[in-house]
């Protein structure tokens, strides 16, 4: 499982990202960069960076329950260690997500990838914040979600075309990715504990 320290050490690494691209985006709007214009380029900012990132993430989570898992008196059998590593967990938890950045990033393509994933069982969604249940075993294309959620944030705010403050609209935005961010990691947990708790019943 997660401590509160690691799931803090996660939560700023997820900081540190979206500082970056808030950075980026008041570069673009130096630039000009203004309007619809401006959402479709944060957009796809954060598409190209956070997809990557994520797998990253999911990295990071992983290596960190297993330091704690591993120093569990029950592991320090070695069949028991064995079992663990031969359940291979990180594989079969990265097999859940798609981490491939698309060539083309569309928010509004994103919204009906995120409504399918719904309708699987995959993620639910509320005010924006995608949560995930991983209930499918149809891999959750992260980039869909990133995207995904600006649509449901411009949803929520009337469209572009009634936008009339898009800084609010863009800080709204990359809130909403980190809160989903943050609860995927907490689905990750979730997974991985249960995995662990089956690895045990086995003996």
């Amino acid at each position: 499982m997660l401590l509160a320290e690691d799931k803090k050490k996660l939560e700023s690494y997820v900081d540190k990202l979206i500082d970056g691209l808030k950075k980026d985006t008041a570069k673009a709007k130096s630039n000009g960069v203004s309007g619809e214009q401006l959402i479709e380029k944060v957009t796809n900012m954060t598409v190209s960076k956070l997809t990557p990132e994520s797998k990253m993430i999911l990295s990071s989570a992983y290596n960190m329950m297993k330091e704690h898992t591993l120093a569990e008196d029950y592991f320090a059998d070695s069949a028991h260690k064995a079992a663990f590593y031969s359940a291979d967990i990180l594989k079969e938890l990265s097999k859940k997500f798609d981490f491939a950045v698309p060539s083309e990033i569309n928010y509004e393509k994103g919204n009906t990838e995120v409504a399918k994933m719904m309708a699987s069982g995959a993620v639910i969604v509320v005010g924006g914040i995608v949560s995930f249940t991983l209930k499918s075993w149809i891999p959750i294309g992260i980039a869909a979600v990133i995207a995904g959620i600006m649509a449901f944030v411009l949803k929520n705010n009337g469209g572009t075309s009634s936008v009339k403050n898009i800084d609010s609209i863009i800080d709204e935005y990359y809130a909403s990715v980190k809160k989903s961010l943050l609860a995927w990691v907490d689905s990750i947990d979730t997974y991985y504990d249960k995995a662990v708790a089956e690895i045990k019943e086995r003996g």
